[in-house]
């Protein structure tokens, strides 16, 4: 439900920020909010709380985002409280910003480690994978050291497994079919 409700608001809002041409100011201000509802725990709470009436919840709104977002973001946002949908707000965010990627042509990817990779490094696998994907690629590094060494991408539905530990699983399954 949630992320029907997400995907449902956030088409709304891409088509306005489309015709507009402002998806990526869009994206900015919403990051910014998202941000804030998750800096803020407290005000995040304050905003779901179920005994604060609508017309509350607007002025909280209006007096923490007035002159630092769009309108239309503004009304919006004015649109969820209105339909009691508050806590769907955050998925509509995330949804909106999976959305403007797409439209925007970017991709975020992980790349998996036994060691953090150093700028230089993130930096050219970044700029491998956007090159054989013909798109942006943000590339996110975490590390994990099971995989022992190499890296394991995931991107989009995508995996590409170079690490050592697929190495030797895969040498383990060829030696358990002998």
């Amino acid at each position: 439900m949630a992320e029907l409700i997400g995907k449902t608001y956030a088409q709304a809002l891409i088509e306005v920020a489309e015709e507009m041409g402002k998806i990526q100011q869009f994206k900015e201000e919403l990051n910014s909010i998202y941000e804030i509802f998750n800096r803020e725990k407290e005000f995040k709470i304050i905003f779901m709380h179920p005994k604060l009436s609508k017309n509350e919840k607007k002025d909280i709104i209006n007096s923490v985002f007035k002159d630092r977002i769009a309108q239309q973001i503004l009304n919006l946002i004015y649109i969820v409280i209105d339909k009691g949908r508050e806590k769907y707000l955050m998925d509509i965010i995330e949804e909106y910003i999976e959305l403007s990627n797409e439209k925007q042509g970017i991709v975020k990817a992980q790349a998996i480690t036994a060691v953090p990779l150093d700028e230089e490094e993130k930096l050219k696998l970044q700029n491998k994978l956007s090159e054989k994907l013909g798109k942006t690629v943000y590339l996110e590094n975490i590390v994990d050291e099971g995989i022992i060494g190499g890296v394991f991408v995931k991107i989009q539905d995508k995996i590409i497994d170079a690490s050592i530990k697929g190495q030797l699983d895969r040498i383990k399954k060829n030696l358990k079919d002998i």
